[in-house]
């Protein structure tokens, strides 16, 4: 966590954090916190702050223990396809030992396998850049390990089950295409789980919770109490993990992980879009497109192959197994994309112009119509003969023609019929023949 949202959290006052930092100026109170920081962090301290923990939770007829995980290899994959995450795998005496039973199916003989095991929640910690990471410990029995040691297929098995360990206890998803194991054996500081049993004979007493007037009625009357209540230690997960040896197959191809990404229209606003005027409606077709790529397990962008089409997007890499396709709704401009792999927040941007709409020949070969069908209409009027019937048949006949042609190509749109209405209205002998506005 960083050392704002700590401070955050202690929510202290103004006058609070006025007094801490003139405490802060003197010499003595700095000696003071040195040397309690000192004393309870030894190991004697630590020792015998667990044995009054065990006294004070005897007496509310519990019997605890503390497992204090003994480092031997760790797995580094990705969380929710955001966030990098550590798994310390280790052992302990105090977790139950692997057991096995033989097994026959389809008429082959294999092995079914028991692995209990012990998880703790998950720590939030920083990475060697300062990344955000998740930090998970999976504590097995040393029979366990010693196994996995010489068998590389049993050491698969319980990679494997400390993969299903932290996505069934924390209920997270991890990417298990892009598990890496690494060279060190713990990341970060060890924690000490905590195992709680009722003592024989005795039932745990129930804390009772101070009565809260403006809490949510629930159904049932009671207020259920089995989220950890901040600063109070958390309990730890144990559990059995049944795998099949026969069902390891190490040789099999590794599956491609879609990562995770967002897609963002952009578009930019111009005030002439909002006159008062019939032309100045803002068009919805966006100017860019933006899509950011979460690639928590990426070093470089070095390590990833970006292509970019019209109407397609595929971003691949083979070390982590990386795989996206990703169709684009409008039309972009490949030649002139930008795309940015942010080392600290382990994203890829990619920004991509869009290509403006093209007109179809349809609405110019309309127009030109319909000035070739003015001009005709002219021609023919001056041709014409003056009497009123003639003028009215020729009139309809013109209409009749035109609104064909017109209907052929395209439908009119309002300026077109508009300009053909004011043509037709703006003849001579049409005006002649139509009856005076005063007398309408």
């Amino acid at each position: 966590m960083e050392f704002g949202s700590k401070l955050k959290d202690l929510n202290m006052t103004p006058d609070e954090i006025g007094r801490f930092t003139k405490a802060f100026e003197k010499e003595e109170f700095r000696r003071m916190l040195h040397e309690y920081a000192e004393e309870i962090s030894k190991p004697e301290s630590k020792k015998k702050y667990e044995e009054e923990i065990k006294l004070l939770e005897q007496e509310r007829g519990v019997d605890i223990q503390f497992i204090h995980p003994q480092p031997y290899r760790v797995l580094k994959t990705s969380e929710q396809g955001k966030l990098k995450c550590f798994i310390n795998v280790c052992s302990n005496d105090m977790i139950g030992k692997p057991e096995f039973r033989k097994v026959e199916e389809k008429g082959k003989a294999g092995q079914s396998w028991s692995l209990p095991h012990s998880l703790t929640p998950g720590r939030p910690d920083r990475d060697a850049q300062g990344n955000k990471c998740t930090i998970y410990d999976v504590v097995f029995h040393p029979d366990t390990l010693h196994l996995a040691g010489n068998n590389r297929r049993f050491m698969e098995m319980v990679d494997k089950a400390a993969v299903e360990a932290v996505e069934n206890g924390a209920q997270v998803k991890l990417d298990r295409n892009n598990v890496q194991v690494l060279n060190a054996k713990y990341k970060g500081a060890p924690h000490a789980a905590v195992m709680r049993k009722p003592l024989p004979g005795q039932h745990a007493e129930r804390k009772q919770l101070p009565i809260d007037h403006l809490s949510f009625p629930y159904p049932n009357g009671e207020r259920p109490d089995t989220m950890p209540q901040q600063g109070s230690p958390k309990p730890n997960v144990q559990a059995d993990a049944k795998i099949s040896l026969k069902n390891q197959n190490i040789n099999l191809p590794k599956e491609l992980t879609k990562p995770h990404y967002a897609i963002k229209y952009r578009s930019f606003i111009d005030l002439q879009d909002f006159r008062c005027s019939r032309d100045s409606a803002q068009s919805p077709r966006p100017r860019e497109i933006v899509i950011t790529i979460d690639l928590p397990l990426l070093r470089s962008a070095g390590d990833a192959d970006l292509d970019v089409t019209e109407k397609r997007v595929v971003l691949e890499s083979k070390k982590p197994v990386y795989r996206l396709e990703l169709p684009m709704a409008y039309p972009v401009d490949e030649n002139n994309g930008v795309a940015k792999f942010n080392k600290q927040t382990k994203q890829l941007i990619v920004t991509l112009p869009v290509l403006p709409l093209k007109e179809g020949p349809l609405a110019e070969v309309s127009s030109l119509q319909l000035l070739v069908d003015d001009q005709e209409d002219e021609e023919i009027i001056k041709s014409g003969s003056d009497s009123p019937e003639q003028l009215e048949d020729t009139t309809h006949e013109l209409e009749d023609i035109s609104l064909v042609k017109l209907g052929a190509l395209t439908k009119p749109s309002d300026d077109q019929t508009m300009t053909l209405i004011h043509t037709r209205m703006n003849h001579p002998w049409v005006r002649d023949w139509l009856p005076s506005p005063a007398l309408l």
